[in-house]
């Protein structure tokens, strides 16, 4: 469940910042697969990426969860 929130975080704040899965992938420092996993809900974002995305998206850790 917290999984499936959390794509969606993603993927809406991405969005909502007009950037593509390779322009996030590009400014985290990760993979456009990664991303795309991310986003899929195949997989979780590194926890010590956390405080890096939350910025990005100027919201707080929490709200990603």
């Amino acid at each position: 469940m917290m999984q499936n929130e959390m794509k969606n975080v993603i993927v809406a704040n991405r969005k909502k910042l007009k950037m593509t899965q390779e322009q996030l992938a590009n400014k985290l420092g990760v993979s456009t697969s990664v991303v795309c996993k991310w986003e899929c809900g195949n997989r979780y974002p590194d926890t010590s990426m956390l405080p890096d995305l939350a910025n990005l998206f100027g919201i707080s850790i929490d709200e990603l969860y």
